[in-house]
């Protein structure tokens, strides 16, 4: 470089002058004389010319690179220098802001570099003096470790520290070519221009500190106009969506947002919908309220589930967390803010900002952005309580319009606020007449005013019976149900419903009737049954009693089989009036077991004893499998054989003569299982759901073979239901027999009792007694009577309870058999009457028709030792009553 500032072999083009600086300078040069001692700096005139233009153009320079481009143009030209550099210090390090004259590639080396570097402007700067460096000597005494790699050639430099004050701003570095020798002029020109690039420089940093202050107020003013008006249009919006509008779009306005989006749970709460969305908006083209599940991996969902605020920066790191289909087909943003929206302890919705730069929101637009969730939360919380109220208001409105029952809602004075169009038609006042008015269809304020202040104070009034008038002036009888609605502001009104009972009253009135008829019904047919079995069983007992008297006398040749005959009808005859009687006991809820543990083969073993005269008299081949231990349930002994030889009876009947018979017992998890097959004339299938119904009966032929009044099978049912078990029938179709099973609950073999031993019966009693029969039915008293002379008893008979009385005042007996249904006195007054003269000398034993609970009961509150229902077996009544 020569000392014109041209490079070495340069076509001439000047590097450094502006067309005007250089027009300048030329001019000065062209009138200045020639002078043989003119050094490397310009003369007197041309620096004073050169320093001007310098300071002029610094006063319009109003950034640091304006300032760097005149310093290092026009600086450069006044002092002759073939490079020039301009950098600032950034804490401990040099940051060139421009260069002049030098290959970029060496400048982009050096653009910053730390200030402990070996360079002339780097010793500047730390010392805060100029350093001028003319030859290789000089380089060495000031910089002996100077790096090699230097900016632009190793020739004579110029460094000048920028300083304002005690403050170091940067370095202002010159470089020049090598035969260039610096006098006084030319360093007090450096130096000045040092001074000036300084000043000018701290100027113009102020003075773009000041800007960009005031494009932040500015920014900031905008911001807050934004937020108030934000605000006010929050205050104003009374649904979810006025709040979303007025946010997205204000919101995206005031931080400079590409995108913004607002979304709320679904209704069913499993997922989110947008409910507003603006700027690069994602899903903008497919709904204008899209939804997602609450599982979708985009940043609305995972905000809104973890209730985290979710900040990512950069691009890089929006991609690494979320896939570019986050984003519904539009571009991924360069920044993301997505807050949740919580308002009283629950999230309820969130909002999304999007930016397209990196680095987004700076400070102040984060402090806007969490003013303005907060905001957003309270508007859209109070959105959604207002809408959740109107949705019930609109419920409440619409289900009083329609209520079919008169409903109504009072102020606590008992103002009318509602009226519906039932109570309209229930109490004849319109809706006109009966709003903003004192409850009407009272005459008794008082008592209004109290029941609605028991309402009021939190009190729920259901079912209330009570009379109220009709505007025409009769009552009408409703019932009535009232409940307090607590408005939020505290104040409570009453919602009172009225239905018309008046059809109901009747109703109940004639249902009431109905039951008193029913009830009489059920009374009359109870004391018919009583009657009935009495009636049916006073006849049965002397003919019973006959036949063991038969028996005891031997037998007499040519009537054994007559009077088999006789036994086997009249015990059936007995039977048949036990079921009809037992049926009606269970009908009526009156039968209670008693049960206790027991082997399944003891209650078989009576069973087939009570039904072996039929299987004897049809010749049936009978096959028992039941094992003698280890099949233990909890029944009552006497009704489980009573269902048992009811089974088996219904199979002897339906099983032809011959035919064969099976029973069989065995345990199948907790039950056991019993069972009665043969192979008689099978069940319809038709007949299979209900022949254990009342008075079902299979097919039997015009001779009505097997007999029956179908009672059987609905107390077998009946008595294997009150044992906790179940029954069902199976049959292949007529002809092909069939097979009924009962299951029992089992129990554990440790709940086995000990079996009750019967002592048998001796043919003779050692003791003989005094006994006083007494019995209107003379052939059952004197049956009786013979039975107990013939083991050797003295017998009185009576019929009635008067002559009762008058043979006892003579006989003084020792036992009373009595029957309860005597003419003139019946046996209660009768036991009653001889208890009282004879005291616990006599044992009275009842022997009657009359066998129901409370007749038993009746029976020993009168004083009877025991209490037998006729026909009772003879042999039974000597073995318990004499032993």
């Amino acid at each position: 470089m020569d000392r014109a500032g041209h490079w070495e072999g340069d076509s001439g083009s000047d590097l450094f002058f502006t067309s005007d600086a250089r027009s300048s300078v030329l001019r000065e040069e062209s009138r200045a004389p020639a002078r043989s001692d003119e050094t490397h700096a310009c003369g007197a005139r041309r620096r004073l010319a050169c320093l001007e233009e310098i300071t002029i153009a610094l006063l319009t320079a109003t950034s640091e690179e304006a300032v760097a481009k005149v310093i290092l143009e026009l600086g450069a030209a006044a002092l002759g220098a073939s490079a020039a550099l301009l950098a600032r210090v950034e804490g401990d390090a040099l940051v060139i802001l421009d260069g002049r004259g030098m290959p970029e590639d060496t400048l982009a080396q050096w653009r910053r570099h730390s200030l402990d570097v070996s360079t002339p402007l780097a010793m500047a700067v730390r010392t805060r003096a100029p350093v001028f460096i003319e030859t290789e000597a000089e380089w060495a005494a000031a910089l002996p470790d100077a790096v090699r790699a230097m900016i632009g050639p190793r020739g004579p430099r110029i460094a000048l520290p920028l300083l304002v004050g005690d403050r170091v701003l940067g370095g202002l570095g010159f470089i020049f070519p090598a035969s260039v020798r610096f006098t006084e002029d030319d360093r007090a020109l450096a130096v000045t221009l040092g001074r000036q690039c300084a000043l000018a420089l701290d100027r113009a940093r102020l003075e773009d500190a000041e800007r960009k202050a005031r494009a932040e107020l500015s920014l900031l003013a905008r911001r807050h106009d934004r937020l108030q008006h934000t605000t006010a249009a929050l205050a104003a919006a009374t649904t979810p969506l006025e709040v979303a509008r007025a946010v997205v779009g204000d919101a995206r306005a005031a931080l400079a947002a590409d995108r913004a989006v607002l979304a709320i749970p679904t209704p069913d709460g499993q997922g989110l919908v947008v409910l507003e969305h603006e700027g690069l908006a994602p899903w903008a083209s497919r709904t204008p309220h899209p939804s997602f599940p609450l599982d979708a991996d985009i940043p609305l969902t995972v905000t809104f589930r973890t209730g985290e605020r979710l900040c990512l920066s950069s691009k890089a790191a929006i991609e690494a967390r979320f896939a570019p289909a986050s984003w519904g087909g539009a571009a991924t943003p360069g920044s993301l803010l997505c807050h949740p929206l919580v308002a009283r302890g629950r999230t309820i919705g969130v909002l999304l900002f999007g930016w397209g730069a990196e680095g987004a929101p700076d400070a102040d637009g984060a402090a806007i952005a969490e003013e303005l969730v907060h905001r957003s939360a309270v508007a859209l919380d109070r959105a959604m309580l207002h809408a959740a109220f109107e949705h019930e208001n609109r419920t409440l409105t619409a289900f009083i319009a329609a209520c079919p029952v008169a409903a109504m809602i009072l102020d606590r004075d008992g103002t009318v606020r509602v009226w519906n169009p039932a109570a309209e038609r229930m109490f004849g006042w319109s809706a006109a007449e009966a709003v903003g008015h004192f409850l009407p269809i009272t005459d008794k304020p008082h008592e209004t005013e109290a029941f609605i202040a028991r309402v009021a104070g939190g009190e729920i009034l259901s079912g209330i019976e009570v009379e109220r008038r009709h505007k025409l002036g009769h009552t009408i009888d409703m019932s009535l149900y009232s409940a307090p609605i607590v408005h939020g502001d505290g104040t409570v009104q009453c919602l009172s419903i009225c239905m018309d009972i008046r059809e109901r009253k009747q109703a109940e009135a004639e249902l009431r009737h109905a039951y008193e008829i029913a009830r009489d019904a059920d009374r009359r047919k109870d004391e018919f049954l009583a009657l009935l079995g009495h009636e049916l069983r006073n006849p049965l007992s002397p003919i019973l009693t006959a036949l063991y008297l038969m028996r005891l006398k031997g037998r007499t040749a040519g009537i054994e089989r007559e009077r088999d005959v006789i036994e086997r009808q009249v015990q059936h005859l007995v039977s048949l009036v036990d079921d009809l009687l037992d049926v009606s006991r269970i009908m009526r809820g009156k039968i209670q077991l008693s049960t206790r543990p027991m082997e399944i083969a003891r209650v078989f073993s009576q069973a087939i004893e009570l039904a072996s005269p039929l299987f004897e008299q049809k010749r049936h081949e009978l096959r028992v499998d039941v094992p003698a231990e280890g099949l233990l349930v909890d029944v009552d002994e006497t009704r489980m054989a009573q269902v048992l030889a009811n089974l088996l009876t219904n199979a002897a009947r339906y099983t032809d003569a011959g035919g064969h018979i099976a029973v069989a017992a065995r345990r199948e998890g907790g039950e056991v299982i019993l069972s009665v097959r043969d192979d008689g004339s099978g069940i319809p299938s038709e007949m299979l759901s209900v022949i254990f119904d009342l008075f079902v009966q299979g097919a039997r032929g015009a001779d009505r073979a097997g007999g029956g009044l179908g009672l059987g099978l609905g107390l077998v049912r009946s008595l294997v239901k009150l044992h906790g078990g179940t029954v069902s029938a199976r049959s292949d179709g007529p002809g092909r027999g069939s097979e009924f099973e009962v299951r029992l609950p089992a129990l554990s073999p440790s709940r086995a009792s000990s079996p009750d031993l019967r002592e048998p019966v001796s043919p003779r009693l050692s003791k003989v007694r005094r006994v006083l029969v007494v019995d209107d039915n003379r052939d059952a008293a004197q049956m009786l009577a013979e039975v107990l002379a013939s083991y050797g008893h003295e017998v009185e008979i009576a019929h009635d309870g008067p002559q009762a009385l008058s043979v006892a005042a003579s006989f003084r007996p020792e036992v009373g058999i009595l029957d309860i249904g005597l003419p003139v006195m019946d046996g209660y007054e009768l036991a009653l009457e001889l208890r009282a003269a004879y005291g616990d000398r006599i044992m009275l034993v009842a022997v009657t028709g009359y066998g129901q609970e409370h007749d038993k009961r009746r029976a020993f509150e009168a004083g009877f030792a025991r209490h037998y229902v006729k026909p009772v077996a003879a042999d039974a009544l000597l073995r318990e009553v004499f032993p």
